[in-house]
């Protein structure tokens, strides 16, 4: 049986079927029909109520994410490893949405118009520093689908692109310079924008830290699009506060939602963009595609797409 963790629109449930052949394909829109479908599952698509359902799968040999990122179903690693449950990841679905909103955040950066916003709603006709991003230096530290796609754009503006990926040598690629483990925070000093979309697992964990932020220069910018935690928000804050960074502009953090109390609320100079740098809409069939393609695999045998190594975590 082929469950799905969501409501299908009917154009999707056609194709569905048309794969699946006399496989039964059920939905489940709560948690206890989750729990109870999930039994006689081979098949899950969708990440809603998988994880509380996990514990009561009996037959599940697939899962695949509508996720580009899976920290949290890894944090069932050890049972989806003892049920030998292939998993695999929507990588890729989100990359324009996303790509195109760290342009927007590094703009609002770039020409102050976070400050410029709280200068209108003070009525006040207050001018700030204006910087550009043709010519700045670029440092991207993720090198995927992700980060490639955000490279692409910066380049139109003309900016200095340079990406970063955990292999210890530095490498060219499609004319960018991509730096490795030995080398890449020599580059920091020269860096105006820090750009980090990196996947969440034990070796991200803080990678952008304290160390890292001191060695910018005060007018640089620090985005976070990627996973919360990869980036330590409260070093962030506390550069900003010493006036050692220029501003930040995150879109996730390490605790979301983000603690009505916590003092970056209260940073003007940092932009908070509450997880919304993808949007649901266009996306999703995006990853319906995926989902069919891989279903069209997995049922005849080929190589699957995006499938999740889980010692790496993506």
């Amino acid at each position: 049986m082929i469950l799905l963790m969501y409501e299908p629109v009917p154009e999707h449930l056609t194709i569905l079927k048309e794969i699946a052949g006399d496989r039964e394909i059920r939905w489940a829109t709560t948690e206890e029909e989750a729990k109870l479908l999930i039994r006689n599952a081979e098949i899950v698509l969708g990440n809603r109520f998988f994880i509380q359902s996990l514990p009561f799968a009996e037959k599940l040999r697939w899962m695949q994410s509508n996720s580009v990122g899976v920290d949290i179903i890894l944090a069932k690693k050890e049972i989806l490893q003892q049920k030998n449950i292939i998993l695999t990841c929507a990588k890729g679905v989100y990359d324009t949405e996303l790509a195109e909103h760290t342009i927007a955040l590094l703009l609002s950066l770039f020409r102050s118009l976070h400050l410029l916003r709280d200068e209108q709603k003070a009525h006040s006709w207050q001018r700030h520093r204006l910087s550009t991003l043709n010519n700045s230096n670029c440092l991207i530290i993720g090198w995927g689908s992700l980060g490639k796609e955000i490279a692409r754009l910066l380049h139109a503006f003309g900016a200095n692109v340079a990406g970063v990926r955990s292999r210890e040598e530095d490498s060219e690629e499609n004319g960018f310079t991509i730096f490795g483990s030995k080398n890449w925070k020599n580059q920091l000093p020269q860096t105006d924008a820090l750009i980090v979309c990196l996947p969440k697992t034990e070796s991200t964990y803080h990678f952008v830290g304290k160390s890292e932020l001191e060695q910018l220069p005060v007018n640089a910018f620090v985005v976070n699009i990627g996973r919360g935690g990869t980036l330590d928000d409260n070093a962030v804050l506390r550069q900003i506060q010493l006036n050692k960074l220029a501003g930040a502009a995150l879109d996730v953090f390490e605790n979301e939602p983000l603690p009505a109390a916590h003092e970056i609320w209260d940073e003007p100079r940092i932009l908070v963009s509450p997880h919304v740098g993808r949007s649901l809409e266009g996306p999703a069939f995006k990853w319906q595609s995926i989902f069919e393609e891989n279903l069209r695999r997995y049922l005849t045998g080929a190589p699957m797409l995006h499938v999740v190594d889980y010692e790496k975590g993506y």
